[in-house]
């Protein structure tokens, strides 16, 4: 198990590293083994397509985002935010990497996803009538907010972060 998580790291890695100076729809599978030093076997065993490799990226890093806020002892909209920002600070490389390859949509929709998630399994509670106007705000406001961050190289701090996005959530 543990060898074909090593696997998919490489596909994972090798994938991003083409996406550096390449668009995703000009990357190949065959671009993508080689890069990562996999058979095409190994690729198609781990992954289906491209797309496929960057969710998976990305609900990795949700997952971490998830543990991350569950270690909080509040689940208030502050701990979501430092979880966010930490978590996305961490991962800045991948997620600029989706930036610069203009897959930042993929954000913005996996971010929905999981804010919704946590809505309806009550770890996160609202204060509004109309929680999927609430999501969509949010989601989209936080993306821009993080796509901006890392374009102008994570100047602020976390905490900074987490006040000026905990001024419009409220």
């Amino acid at each position: 198990m543990a060898n074909h998580e090593a696997t998919k790291k490489k596909i994972v890695d090798g994938l991003f590293e083409l996406l550096k100076d390449n668009e995703l729809a000009s990357i190949s599978v065959s671009n993508i083994c080689q890069t990562a030093s996999v058979s095409r076997m190994s690729y198609y065993r781990s992954f289906k397509s491209k797309d496929q490799i960057i969710d998976y990226k990305i609900d990795q890093i949700f997952t971490e985002f998830f543990n991350y806020l569950m270690t909080r002892p509040n689940h208030d909209i502050s701990a979501f935010l430092e979880a966010y920002f930490a978590v996305c600070r961490k991962n800045t490389y991948y997620i600029g990497i989706l930036i610069d390859a203009d897959l930042n949509d993929r954000l913005y929709n996996k971010l929905h996803f999981y804010l919704t998630d946590l809505i309806e399994k009550g770890i996160f509670k609202l204060r509004t009538d109309i929680p999927v106007m609430w999501v969509n705000f949010a989601a989209g406001g936080l993306s821009q907010m993080v796509v901006q961050w890392v374009k102008d190289g994570l100047v602020q701090t976390n905490q900074e972060m987490v006040m000026v996005a905990h001024r419009f959530l409220r």
